[in-house]
């Protein structure tokens, strides 16, 4: 007995009409595309209900990234064409047989050609095409970097004879290693693959007898490559000349900039070169041009921590004040908050250094030392620009310290940075830039701390219990664990083998009600105003990492990685 058609399925479950069906058969006659897809164009139903409906009709399973893994072993044996042209997802390889996700499993040619091409027997599952598109391109993308960036480096290293004193190494000798195309190709490559890789710096370091090139992703290095000694200095002459720096100059710091076009995406590239004891070290850090993408929802605040950073930045005046470490993802979340700001009523301005994200609506100024556009410089003359909303990159001086507070007293919303360990002496560390206590207390709303910690990989977080001492740290044991459900990602290829997938913002936010103004106002220590903002039970950055732990958006392992001792 046949199972029932499709049509037929989706009128018994009440997803479609009769009439529906109809004109959709009726289309099929012109259009010769197959019932779900016309379905599905007509809005008539989801691609998801397709897929869904599908799978029971032909006794094949769903897709579900959380079960059917990626592995390199089988994207390799499928070449990347045949996927694309079929929209094929390959999964796995085992005893003979290779797993492929398809939103067309009914595609007897692609079944074939799958068979002939791999030589195994093909086990379909059903997915929407437009998530399959998107983790096939993924996949595909970093197995063709690793070989991209593996024959420039072959190239590279084949022909090149440089002396291995390259203090004798002249200046047109150098540039005439740079322009090799070997060497091009290999720096093309390695700032391609730290694109794809989402890393936020390249680290290239010369060793004794190699080179090592490391990336930072989701907040910690790792490495991606040694390449031989003998590529050394064409790659370090070419990153100079694309930042249009001296490459004569090889014992004295250096800065420059370039900008790069990679999948689809602008990135500046900000590059910075020190000596060491084996020649220069750079490094480059990816500013992506792209609009900004984030918003407060999104940055992973706790709902009770989102109003009242909402209601802050809502005031009619006053200073936001974040603190953290380079890297906290201070100013992603000023980003967030100017964007929930902006409106064609508001005028918003910033000065920054370097401005990373472009937001239309937003008057954006960049530092420029040389010019004389400082911090300071910048909101002196934007006092003069009739601004509703400042925000000052970073608060690094006095006078950049007293020039935004005297705005915030003065009707204008300002946000800014400053170097602190938690929030309580983030208040008291703007008194130690030589801020007057009593204005600093007085033009302060909000002090806050952040950190990143990275998020478990959705795809291969497993149920997990901390080890005991772990715990201990956080002052709890294992009977205290209640409905916890802590997780930790094993390891897979969507993560690259990290157990670690993006980042989420743990924040200590400190509301400044009256007493806590008071303390700042008589110059209190940081202790003192801890314990009263910790008595109206201010959260702290690990009570803020615990709760996400607890939920098993994060470990307790990254949690402590990145908090101080808070006892």
């Amino acid at each position: 007995m046949n199972p029932p058609g499709l049509g037929t399925l989706l009128i018994e479950a009440g997803l479609i009409t009769e009439d529906q069906l109809a004109e959709a058969l009726e289309d099929q006659k012109s259009s010769q595309e197959r019932l779900g897809a016309i379905l599905v164009r007509r809005k008539a139903i989801t691609e998801d209900v397709l897929i869904r409906t599908l799978s029971v009709q032909l006794e094949i399973p769903p897709y579900d990234p959380n079960i059917h893994k990626v592995t390199s072993e089988a994207v390799t044996a499928v070449p990347h064409e045949l996927a694309r042209k079929y929209g094929v997802l390959p999964l796995s390889i085992e005893n003979g047989r290779i797993q492929v996700a398809m939103s067309d499993p009914l595609n007897l040619d692609a079944l074939d050609d799958l068979r002939a091409v791999t030589r195994k027997t093909v086990d379909p599952v059903i997915g929407p095409a437009s998530l399959l598109g998107e983790t096939r391109e993924t996949h595909y993308g970093r197995l063709e970097g690793s070989r991209d960036i593996q024959a420039a480096l072959a190239q590279a290293s084949i022909h090149l004879n440089v002396p291995e004193v390259e203090d004798e190494l002249d200046e047109e000798e150098a540039k005439k290693w740079s322009e090799d195309a070997p060497i091009v190709n290999l720096v093309n490559q390695v700032v391609s693959q730290a694109i794809n890789e989402r890393a936020t710096d390249i680290h290239v370091e010369p060793q004794e007898r190699d080179l090592i090139i490391r990336y930072r992703v989701d907040g910690l290095l790792y490495t991606a490559l040694r390449p031989p000694r003998s590529v050394y200095t064409g790659v370090m002459t070419r990153i100079k000349i694309l930042a249009t720096m001296d490459i004569s100059e090889r014992r004295a710091p250096q800065a420059g900039r370039f900008s790069v076009r990679a999948l689809d995406r602008e990135v500046d590239v900000r590059v910075s070169t020190i000596p060491t004891i084996f020649g220069e070290k750079a490094v480059l850090r990816l500013l992506h041009k792209t609009g900004f993408d984030f918003s407060l929802n999104t940055l992973g605040y706790e709902d009770t921590d989102l109003k009242l950073f909402r209601d802050s930045i809502r005031q009619p005046f006053g200073m936001i004040l974040l603190s953290g470490p380079t890297g906290s993802g201070k100013s992603t979340t000023l980003y967030a908050a100017l964007q929930e700001l902006r409106d064609p009523s508001v005028n918003i301005m910033t000065v920054e250094d370097p401005v990373e994200y472009h937001m239309g609506g937003i008057n954006q100024t960049q530092v420029n030392e040389r010019k004389g556009v400082s911090f300071a410089a910048s909101l002196r003359t934007f006092l003069r620009q009739d601004p509703d909303v400042i925000m000052v990159g970073e608060i690094r001086d006095r006078e950049t310290g007293e020039i935004a507070v005297r705005a915030a007293m003065t009707g204008h919303i300002v946000f800014s940075t400053i170097h602190a360990n938690d929030a309580p002496s983030t208040a008291a560390r703007l008194v130690t830039l030589g801020v007057e206590s009593f204005q600093a207390a007085s033009a302060l709303n909000l002090v806050a701390a952040q950190r990143l910690v990275r998020r478990n990989c959705s795809f291969c977080a497993v149920p997990y219990t901390p080890p005991e001492e772990m715990l201990l740290a956080f002052g709890l044991h294992p009977e205290d664990l209640g409905d916890a459900q802590f997780k930790k990602g094993k390891g897979c290829a969507e993560c690259k083998d990290r157990g670690y997938r993006g980042r989420v913002a743990i924040v200590e936010l400190m509301k400044m009600d009256r007493a806590i103004r008071d303390l700042v106002a008589q110059n209190a220590t940081s202790d003192a105003i801890r314990d009263a903002a910790l008595a109206r039970n201010m959260q702290t950055l690990k009570t803020s990492g615990l709760k996400k732990a607890q939920r098993g958006i994060t470990t307790i392992e990254e949690v402590l990685r990145v908090c101080l001792d808070d006892s």
